[in-house]
C-alpha cells in the first residue's frame, strides 16, 4: 500500500519547522514533496542581519540543507514555486512545468515585503528589499560602491539593516514615519532612549517622515529623473525626496517597511482569505485537505511575523496531519528582542498603557536604563526593558501563567531576586533614580540593574 503524498508550498522557517515535526511523529507516514521558490536549503531568515553586517556567513545560518532533504527521503523541488492549485482534482503545478498528486496539501508560502508605491517601477539601481539571502547579496553588492544609504523604515528589521550596512563605513540614514523608532514594541521613552544609542554610533534618524520620491543620476535636470515614466533601466539611484521638503543624497536604498502575507496563491484557487490566508485552530483552510502555516496565514484578526507563533502552528498541524485531532492553536503574546550588537532591548505583550491598566516604571537615564510593567486586573500583561534585560524571559514567563503578581510591587520592578528576598534583607535609601511609585529605590537592586547593562 502507498503512503499518502504530503505536498508543502513554500520552504521557509514554518515548512522546515513543520516536515522536523511530522518525521518526528513518524518519518514513514507520508511520501513528502516540498516546493521552495528560492534555490536554497531551509535557513534561519532572523539571522540575515548577522550575514549582512559580515558576522556570521550564509552557510552558517542554514537549518536544513539540500542534503538533509535527501536523508529524510524528502523530494525537494527549490528554485521552482507552485503557481497553481486544482483542489477538486488535489494536483499542483509548478512554474517548471510539474504536475503533482496530493493527498495532504499545506501552504506556507511565507510573506512578501511591503513595497510602497513611490519605490515601484522607478527603474533605478539601487532599491532593495531586505528578505531573502539574494535580498543581502543584492544589498552588499550595491554597498560595495555607496558612500550613503538609506533605509526605509524603523521596525525591527530596518534597524537592524542600518547597523549591518554601517559596519561597511556607510553613512547611513533612516526614515521612519511613526513617531518613535520600533514604535509597535516600544513606548516613547523606550523608542528614544533607542533612538539616542543609534545616533551615538552614527546612524543618522528621521522620524515622522517618508521618502516621498527617488531620483537618479544622469540628467541634466534633476526633476527629469525622478521618477521618469520611462527611466533608464541603468540609472543608477541618486538622492530621495522626504515628504518634509528635505534631499537626502544616497546610491542605496533598503526597504523594511513591513511585510503582507503570500496569498495569492490560495486566492486563485478559491480559499478564504482576508489579509492572509484564513485557518481554523487546527490551522485548516476553507478546503478540508488544504491547510496553511506562518506568515501567510490570517487566524481570526491576527497576521504573524515572528518565529514563535509559526513554532506553535507547525506543532499543531503536525498533530493534526498525524490524525490526533487534540492540538489547537491560540494566539499567545510575543518577546521581541533587538539584534544589534551591545542594544539589550526587550519587549513581550502590552507596551503602551491604556485607560485599563496601571503601570509600574523605573528610571536610570544617566545608566541607560529604563523598565515599565503593564498591569491589568492585578495580571502582568506586557514588559519593556531597555539596558537590563536579564528578567526578561521571567517577565515573558509571569506574563503567560496570567497570576496575579501586582502585590509584588514594587519589588517586581527590579526583577525576580528581589521578590525572591525576604524583606528584611533589602536596604531602601533614596536614590538619584526615579520610580514612578512614589516609593524608595533600593541602592542595591540598583547597582544590580546598572552591573547587568554592562555585564
Amino acid at each position: 500500500m502507498s503512503k499518502p503524498h504530503l505536498v508543502i508550498i513554500g520552504n521557509g522557517m514554518a515548512s522546515g519547522r513543520l516536515l522536523e515535526e511530522v518525521l518526528r511523529h513518524d518519518p514513514e507516514q507520508y511520501r513528502i514533496s516540498v516546493f521552495g521558490e528560492e534555490r536554497y536549503g531551509n535557513y534561519n531568515r532572523i539571522m540575515l542581519s548577522p550575514v549582512l553586517a559580515g558576522e556570521m556567513k550564509p552557510e552558517e545560518i542554514m537549518l536544513n540543507t539540500i542534503e538533509w532533504y535527501r536523508k529524510n527521503g524528502i523530494t525537494l523541488f527549490s528554485g521552482d514555486p507552485v503557481v497553481h492549485i486544482d483542489a477538486k482534482q488535489q494536483k499542483v503545478f509548478s512554474l517548471k512545468g510539474l504536475e503533482i498528486e496530493y493527498d495532504k496539501l499545506v501552504l506556507a508560502t511565507g510573506s512578501s515585503p511591503v513595497i510602497p508605491p513611490v519605490a515601484q517601477n522607478t527603474g533605478l539601481a539601487g532599491i532593495l528589499s531586505f528578505r531573502t539571502l539574494d535580498d543581502v547579496e543584492q544589498i552588499l553588492s550595491e554597498a560595495s560602491t555607496a558612500k550613503h544609504a538609506v533605509v526605509l523604515g524603523g521596525g525591527l528589521l530596518g534597524l537592524e539593516a542600518a547597523y549591518g550596512l554601517l559596519k561597511y563605513g556607510i553613512e547611513v540614514t533612516v526614515t521612519h514615519r511613526g513617531k518613535w523608532l520600533l514604535n509597535r514594541q516600544l513606548d516613547e521613552t523606550a523608542g528614544e532612549l533607542l533612538k539616542q544609542e543609534l545616533e551615538s554610533r552614527g546612524i543618522n534618524v528621521r522620524l515622522n517622515c517618508e521618502v516621498q520620491e527617488f531620483c537618479g543620476e544622469g540628467s541634466a535636470d534633476k526633476n527629469a529623473a525622478c521618477l521618469d515614466s520611462s527611466p533608464n533601466p541603468k540609472s543608477k539611484l541618486q538622492s530621495v525626496t522626504l515628504t518634509d521638503g528635505s534631499v537626502l543624497s544616497t546610491e542605496l536604498a533598503v526597504i523594511a517597511i513591513g511585510i503582507a502575507p503570500n496569498k495569492k496563491l490560495a486566492q486563485t484557487s478559491q480559499l478564504d482569505c482576508a489579509r492572509g490566508i484564513q485557518v481554523n485552530d487546527q490551522m485548516q483552510s476553507s478546503h478540508h485537505n488544504i491547510y496553511a502555516l506562518g506568515e501567510c496565514t490570517q487566524f481570526g484578526e491576527d497576521t504573524f511575523g515572528l518565529v514563535a507563533p509559526l513554532w506553535d502552528q507547525a506543532r499543531v498541524l503536525a498533530d493534526q496531519l498525524n490524525g490526533s485531532c487534540d492540538s489547537r492553536y491560540q494566539v499567545k503574546a510575543n518577546a521581541t528582542k533587538l539584534k544589534v550588537s551591545g542594544i539589550d532591548l526587550y519587549s513581550a505583550g502590552e507596551f503602551l498603557d491604556s485607560k485599563e491598566s496601571d503601570s509600574l516604571v523605573f528610571k536610570d537615564l544617566n545608566r541607560g536604563i529604563y523598565k515599565k510593567l503593564i498591569f491589568r486586573d492585578q495580571l502582568l500583561v506586557g514588559v519593556v526593558l531597555y539596558g537590563a534585560v536579564q528578567d526578561g524571559n521571567w517577565y515573558f514567563e509571569l506574563i503567560q501563567q496570567q497570576q496575579p503578581v501586582r502585590h509584588l510591587s514594587p519589588d517586581l520592578i527590579f526583577g525576580q531576586r528581589y521578590t525572591e528576598q525576604p524583606q528584611s534583607e533589602t536596604n531602601f535609601d533614596i536614590n538619584t533614580s526615579e520610580a514612578v511609585t512614589g516609593q524608595f529605590i533600593p541602592t542595591a537592586a540598583v547597582n544590580s540593574l546598572a552591573a547587568g547593562v554592562s555585564s
